[in-house]
């Protein structure tokens, strides 16, 4: 089975428009998003939105390209990586994410916003990279059968 490009543009579109919103509150000060609750709210959702976006693009192309079973989020990019759908540092950014997405979700008490500040500041262009290499493998021959 070939995954559906038009299921993953989708998913790509999305994690894009959560980055621009994200870069937006990128340019807050340190100050002033560690005294927001909302802006600290709005980051945090924006963020997990796009990552679970990432997610969502991982599990179906390994779903549907049937690649393996992995073991949790992060695994996901396990196997993409091992399939040369991303890049070995790609792919450990991208674990790193899912397991930040993780602390957000489940740990929320405990997500410590320096970090959060830092991915603000420092890892939004990850989704960039995330995309075109999504983009790259929908380009492979093998993948341009269709949108199943």
């Amino acid at each position: 089975m070939v995954a559906n490009r038009l299921k993953l543009a989708d998913r790509l579109d999305r994690i894009l428009v959560y980055k621009k919103d994200l870069e937006g509150f990128a340019r807050i000060s340190r100050e002033d998003f560690r005294a927001n609750r909302e802006r600290q709210y709005a980051v945090l959702h924006a963020m997990q939105s796009a990552i679970e976006a990432a997610i969502e693009t991982a599990s179906h192309i390994v779903s549907a390209d049937r690649l393996g079973a992995p073991p949790d989020h992060a695994g996901l990019f396990d196997l993409l990586e091992s399939h040369k759908v991303l890049s070995s540092d790609l792919a450990a950014r991208m674990r790193g994410m899912a397991r930040f997405r993780n602390r957000i979700v489940h740990l929320y008490w405990s997500v410590d916003l320096e970090l959060v500040y830092e991915y603000l500041q420092t890892r939004l262009g990850d989704f960039d990279e995330y995309a075109r290499a999504i983009r790259t493998y929908l380009d492979r021959p093998a993948a341009a059968g269709g949108a199943s």
